[in-house]
């Protein structure tokens, strides 16, 4: 973990756009705001996000990837890295040059944190990359991770299990915990889940699950699974369990929703709105085994 005497330092691998809080746009301006230095390596990079009209860019070509990797190591920054985030890796080429980078980095720092978040889908869309990313997530980068934040879809799609109801979504969260590196934290924070008219995340983790809810934006906001992750990672290496780490990425998320709604933004103003998120503190409420879970009853 990070050397509490210095600023912790973050590699971290989405895509990048020009203009937008999305990818790097809400991960890295979220983690410099809470305390953590951020070294940003593109897989994608666009002048927006992808539905953005006229959107122009490329996606990053595997090989491309791994140089830069290369780089990194050779220069000593991969070994300086306390933590590793990866999120949209956008073609199964990239996904594999990515894998290798993270498994390389777990041999430099076993004691880093890595946090994958999965970005596959949505309900709605469905899938809107390769199956091919997909597996390389289950099989290689997930194992290798401390905390994965999928959201409802992309954890169904992962486990090939139920998703809907509260209940269904903790046992397959429990299923991917089941995946990760063994000696970590071990954490599934699953996004997007919607309860009791509200959205938020549950957190599962050795100690069992929590709840923490917000509520629904009127709009859908690009970029908000990419601020969440970044949150969560922050509070991870501040110390914070999984579940406090959730519900303040949650509260946090609520704020920006709002602040979002009134400039009439489709992503989330993190920086614009950073005195008010920052100042966010949630609050999670525990989930018994022989609790009725939100959303759906146990079974």
């Amino acid at each position: 973990m990070a050397d509490a005497r210095r600023t912790p330092v973050c590699l971290s691998i989405q895509s990048a756009v020009v203009a937008g809080h999305v990818g790097h746009g809400a991960s890295a301006p979220t983690l410099a705001l809470m305390g953590v230095e951020a070294m940003t390596l593109p897989t994608v990079l666009l002048s927006g996000h992808a539905a953005t009209p006229g959107v122009e860019g490329r996606r990053l070509p595997g090989e491309e990837i791994a140089a830069l990797g290369r780089g990194l190591v050779a220069a000593g920054a991969l070994a300086r890295a306390d933590a590793l985030l990866t999120g949209y890796l956008g073609t199964e080429a990239a996904a594999r040059a990515v894998a290798d980078l993270a498994g390389a980095h777990r041999a430099a720092r076993p004691d880093a944190l890595q946090l994958c978040d999965p970005v596959l889908g949505d309900d709605g869309p469905g899938l809107y990359l390769p199956a091919e990313v997909g597996t390389v997530y289950r099989e290689r980068l997930l194992p290798l991770a401390d905390v994965a934040t999928p959201n409802a879809f992309e954890l169904g799609w992962l486990t090939g299990l139920p998703v809907t109801g509260g209940a269904a979504i903790r046992r397959a969260a429990e299923a991917l915990r089941a995946r990760l590196r063994p000696g970590g934290p071990r954490a599934v924070v699953v996004t997007s889940v919607e309860a009791e008219g509200g959205i938020g995340a549950m957190a599962v983790d050795e100690s069992g699950a929590s709840l923490a809810l917000g509520p629904k934006a009127p709009r859908r906001l690009n970029g908000a699974g990419d601020f969440v992750a970044a949150v969560i990672l922050a509070e991870t290496l501040a110390g914070r369990s999984p579940a406090e780490a959730a519900a303040r990425a949650v509260a946090a998320a609520s704020i920006l929703a709002v602040a979002a709604e009134a400039a009439g933004r489709d992503d989330l103003p993190v920086v614009a709105a950073a005195t008010l998120w920052t100042a966010a503190a949630g609050a999670e409420r525990r989930l018994r085994p022989d609790d009725p879970a939100p959303g759906g009853d146990v079974e």
